[in-house]
């Protein structure tokens, strides 16, 4: 009996374990990579102040939002903050990969926060 509970008590302390780096491995992303809308693109930010990837405007040709298991496997340049949340796609043309997928808290109010900037802002 006695072993019987210790090895209940190993698994359950192995699956708490799994738990915690698992919660820990999806809120990492959030600290990796953030965006910000300047007056002429949108940028990726490493550790939310190192700029690794801009979106020129005027390189952009649609944005929509789509759920993580449409777009999941599409090539492109994925840049995520949320795991399985909704993803921004930005297609654009000249480039080497027309499709970059964000995944900001809200999908819809960042699509129109660029839309915005790019009518504001155009040449």
């Amino acid at each position: 009996m006695n072993g019987d509970l210790e090895g209940i008590l190993l698994i359950a302390s192995t699956l708490a374990v799994m738990g915690v780096l698992f919660v820990g491995y999806v809120l990492v992303w959030r600290v990796v990579f953030a965006y910000d809308v300047t007056d002429e693109h949108v940028r990726v930010l490493l550790f939310g102040r190192i700029p690794i990837y801009r979106i020129p405007f005027q390189k952009i040709v649609k944005m929509h939002e789509a759920p993580f298991h449409e777009v999941v496997l599409v090539p492109g340049k994925h840049f995520f903050t949320h795991m399985f949340g909704r993803r921004v796609v930005i297609e654009t043309r000249g480039t080497w990969f027309p499709f970059t997928f964000l995944t900001p808290d809200n999908p819809a109010a960042f699509i129109a926060e660029v839309g915005n900037h790019m009518r504001t802002h155009a040449h």
